[in-house]
């Protein structure tokens, strides 16, 4: 038994975008420092997150290396190829894919169909049994793995009546080793990963590998693929392409080829299969496919209220194995469905007395014990609710953003332990927000933001100050200004212009006059060609024009102690520096006098 669970993730890789979340049909999910990881204990296998991680973060386990470790052995490794097949390889042609799957070293391949043959068998005899002997009014299929395995963990309830019969898989296992031996091994090959958990318990099989990983074995063997059923000959025949190899041994199925069974993998499938006995045409059918309509399926089902039985076909993937995790194809699902049933056409849709004699071990369905639901006070779920300030109905906007259907949902799973705080979008964005009006408003600075269009997103208010006693009465009736017009503020207006347009600067600074003062501007990109912020200062102000003063005089001691051995050189330059930094000094105090003077009037 492989004690790696058949999904994991890659934290390093995790993006925390809590999509995996949101597909999850159990939230087998638990979110720590950031990361998405799944929970292998109330994992069902059903691999939703693994083909909805953008990141790649969520995987399933690489069993190749296993599957060569069989094929090394020295053993004969028989094929259980699964019926969606014609699907994912629509260019080869069956001898063919028998072909390189021979090539890869396995002995034969036989088709998982043809356990699925037998299940129909068994269950049709069952279900008609079971309705005349026990009255027995709902019966759920078995042949599903995730399936089975999230009625009984999720939905227990229901347990009962799962037929306890074989999934295709594990009645083909059992049916090739008591023709061959129970020396072979059994390797299947298909869309689903839920498979590689029966390879788990099951010791009738060796190993579970998805089509995907069987190109990866092709690509290693060399083995190139087959982009084309054919070509065209002189005449304009189509002549269909076969290998070589596959035309000196034509190769087929062992021991035969399946019957009724080959529409398994589409939603209906097997009550199709199980129908062509006249056992189970007196039973009613439903076909279910996903997690999710199997849970909408069963919800407030009173098994006591059927009038009459009631045979329920469940599959985890919408759609049926056709669209399994495992697949690689992207064709369309029609394309694919058809691929199957023009398949499943050319059956013989006969079981032969041989072959029904041989029928093995029926029963044997996945473990699964009942998932404990966490059950907590209305106290302490409205407690969690607050901590992400969720203090009423209207706050619950439960947008999904963190995963979970409602923000009641998120706030038991952080009180499960398997969730955060900062997966509330809102939450954060409120905090965030918060955070920034806070050091606005604090920061002795003028600070404002701008849109594109010059429209004021948030200023604080020592900005408003900056622009004038009228500005500043206005900030009063309408703190942060939002919506008013920049321009018809300051003509500083241009210097968030010139870093909104297109391949503008990121950084501007500059000193603008205005009002008697010289404001120092440092402006820059926020978003780029959407938003700006600007940092304002009166240079002007004792404060300022002190440090400005020592700073100014400064720079020009470094910059003449730096020249002194170039002075011949450098003098006209410095010289004229200097001037200009000491004219600066003095235009900014004679402001000052101005204003002074002004004030004494």
């Amino acid at each position: 038994m492989n004690t790696m669970s058949p999904v994991y993730t890659i934290q390093t890789e995790c993006q925390d975008c809590y999509k995996c979340i949101r597909r999850c049909p159990v939230k087998a999910i638990r979110v720590e420092s950031g990361h998405a990881a799944v929970m292998s204990e109330l994992c069902i296998a059903c691999g939703r997150c693994v083909i909805n991680c953008p990141a790649h973060a969520k995987q399933y386990r690489d069993d190749t290396p296993l599957a060569e470790k069989l094929l090394e052995s020295g053993k004969k490794v028989i094929v259980s190829l699964a019926p969606s097949f014609r699907s994912e390889f629509p260019h080869y042609t069956p001898n063919q894919l028998i072909s390189v799957l021979k090539q890869l070293g396995f002995y034969g391949v036989s088709e998982t169909a043809l356990g699925a043959d037998l299940v129909s068998y068994e269950v049709s005899s069952k279900l008609s049994q079971s309705v005349y002997k026990n009255r027995q009014k709902l019966f759920i299929s078995s042949a599903c793995p995730a399936a089975v395995e999230f009625i009984k963990r999720y939905m227990s309830g229901y347990a009962p009546y799962i037929t306890d019969c074989a999934s295709p898989l594990l009645a083909h296992a059992r049916y090739l080793r008591k023709i061959y031996g129970n020396d072979i091994e059994v390797v299947f090959v298909g869309p689903c990963i839920a498979k590689k958990r029966e390879a788990d318990v099951w010791n009738e099989i060796s190993a579970a590998i998805t089509f995907k990983e069987l190109r990866k074995m092709m690509t290693d063997a060399g083995i190139a693929e087959v982009q084309t059923e054919g070509h065209l000959d002189e005449d304009g025949n189509f002549v269909p392409f076969i290998s070589a190899k596959a035309q000196d041994e034509k190769p087929d199925f062992i021991p035969r080829r399946a019957a009724k069974a080959e529409l398994f993998p589409l939603e209906g499938g097997m009550i199709a299969a199980c129908k062509k006995y006249k056992q189970l045409r007196d039973i009613r059918t439903i076909a279910v496919s996903g997690i999710e309509a199997i849970r909408d399926t069963l919800s407030g089902l009173d098994v006591s209220s059927l009038s009459e039985p009631l045979f329920l076909e469940v599959l985890s993937c919408t759609g049926g194995c056709v669209n399994g995790p495992g697949m690689e194809q992207t064709s369309a699902m029609a394309l694919r469905r058809m691929q199957t049933i023009d398949f499943a056409e050319k059956a013989d849709n006969t079981l032969d007395d041989r072959t029904i004699r041989a029928i093995p071990e029926m029963q044997g369905t996945l473990p699964g014990d009942p998932v404990e639901e966490k059950v907590f006070t209305e106290s302490q779920i409205n407690e969690a609710m607050r901590s992400v300030g969720k203090y009423s109905a209207a706050d619950e906007i439960n947008c999904n953003g963190c995963g979970y259907e409602t923000c009641r949902n998120f706030a038991v799973a952080m009180l499960s332990g398997v969730a955060e705080k900062t997966m509330c979008v809102s939450y954060m964005r409120k905090l965030a927000q918060k955070k920034a009006n806070g050091l606005v408003r604090a920061i002795p600075s003028g600070v404002v933001i701008v849109d594109k269009n010059m429209n004021i997103v948030e200023c604080n208010k020592n900005f408003a100050k900056l622009m004038g006693q009228d500005i500043a009465d206005m900030y009063d009736v309408k703190p942060g200004l939002e919506g008013a017009d920049l321009a018809a503020m300051t003509k500083s207006a241009r210097l968030f212009k010139s870093v909104l347009v297109p391949n503008g600067p990121d950084v501007v600074e500059r000193e603008v006059h205005e009002a008697k003062k010289i404001l120092h501007y440092t402006v820059f990109v926020i978003e780029k060609e959407e938003i700006a912020a600007g940092v304002v200062e009166d240079v002007t102000a004792p404060k300022n024009q002190k440090e400005r003063t020592i700073s100014q005089a400064q720079k020009v001691i470094d910059k003449n102690l730096a020249t002194v051995q170039k002075i011949a050189f450098l003098l006209g330059e410095n010289a004229a520096e200097t001037e200009s930094m000491l004219n600066s000094i003095i235009e900014s105090y004679s402001i000052d006098d101005e204003q002074d003077g002004d004030d004494d009037k």
